[in-house]
């Protein structure tokens, strides 16, 4: 039969408490783990063009929750450009849009002047890796003077991005850097092409981007509208975020 000391009866009360707080330690993680994301609202069923805006702090003060969501299904966001410039309305539109039940997504404007490394870090810093997500975006809209260098670089910036968020990016071009970089260099890569005039002269564009002079209600002035190419499920499933 076991002796009760002191010394025993100290050592199980505190074995006691140490699996009673591991226990609770356990029960919090299940609890974070198993609880769900704000609902996506912003995608209806039912709807056969889908189409979103993009912004940045150019729009100023968004009120998020007066937007038509059956007029925006989607939206992009300025986060970062080059080496160090952080746009200041990120991280209120981030949350701000989440909150209101908007499939969101987070863009990086790409600058020659820095290396696609440092400008990747740059970007990991301010976004933060988020559950349902769209992938982020590099944002290629200028021409470079040196253009081995520049897709060169642009690739490390890539590779960098879908290591740490495990998405593969997207590309944002227009025409003369279409030309110039992507058509002939990342033909794997999602692209979101830019034309005001007509539809993407080009085959397997995700997201056209139509006008700059949209308008809605909540955002003052105007903002750019963009186009997606496929269904309702395939738009949630870019969101399918991994760790």
């Amino acid at each position: 039969m076991p002796i009760f000391t002191v010394a025993n009866l100290t050592a199980i009360k505190k074995n006691r408490f140490f699996y009673a707080l591991l226990g609770l330690s356990l029960l919090a993680g299940a609890l974070v783990f198993f609880n769900p994301p704000d609902p996506i609202t912003s995608v209806p069923e039912g709807k056969e063009t889908l189409e979103g805006i993009d912004v940045s702090n150019h729009q100023g003060y968004i009120e998020w929750e007066r937007i038509d969501q059956n007029q925006v299904n989607f939206v992009f966001m300025k986060a970062t450009e080059g080496e160090t410039f952080t746009d200041k309305s990120f991280r209120s539109n981030w949350e701000a849009a989440e909150d209101a039940g908007f499939l969101r997504g987070a863009y990086h404007f790409y600058r020659e002047e820095s290396s696609g490394k440092d400008q990747a870090e740059h970007f990991i810093d301010v976004v933060p890796k988020d559950a349902y997500a769209m992938p982020p975006v590099v944002d290629v809209e200028l021409l470079a003077a040196d253009g081995e260098a520049f897709i060169k670089e642009l690739k490390v910036f890539l590779t960098t991005l879908e290591d740490h968020y495990g998405q593969k990016p997207l590309i944002y071009c227009n025409r003369a850097t279409y030309d110039a970089y992507i058509k002939d260099n990342f033909q794997d890569y999602g692209l979101w092409y830019a034309d005001y005039n007509s539809p993407p002269p080009i085959e397997g564009w995700l997201f056209w981007q139509f006008t700059d002079s949209g308008n809605v209600e909540g955002i003052e002035g105007p903002v750019d509208f963009n186009q997606y190419s496929g269904t309702r499920e395939e738009l949630l499933a870019l969101a399918d975020f991994k760790d």
